[in-house]
């Protein structure tokens, strides 16, 4: 492995967040699955979905957090995942994902 791909890979993290159950939730790392899944799940290209977040819907935040954490929560459902984000802590969650993602 060269130096570059070393240093590449050592960059990819996973982020954490803490939902409503008081648990700690893993976000997947930043990878092409990660933004494949975005876009099958949004049926859209990921400029498309950039534009979805802009209009700040509930619906598409709470398909995002599904798709998200459902690859390492396969138990949790998109009605589940919505029950854990109050909407008091929705900027906050927002933030912690935009980071994530970006």
């Amino acid at each position: 492995m060269t130096e570059m791909t070393e240093n590449i890979l050592a960059e990819i993290k996973e982020s954490e967040i803490v939902l409503a159950d008081g648990k700690i939730y893993k976000l997947p790392p930043r990878n092409v699955n990660t933004l494949a899944a975005l876009e099958e799940a949004f049926d859209c290209s990921l400029d498309k979905l950039m534009e979805k977040f802009e209009k700040r819907q509930a619906s598409a935040f709470r398909l995002l957090l599904f798709t998200l954490l459902k690859q390492n929560y396969p138990e949790l459902t998109l009605e589940g995942v919505g029950e854990l984000v109050p909407i008091d802590k929705l900027a906050e969650i927002s933030e912690i994902i935009a980071k994530a993602l970006s």
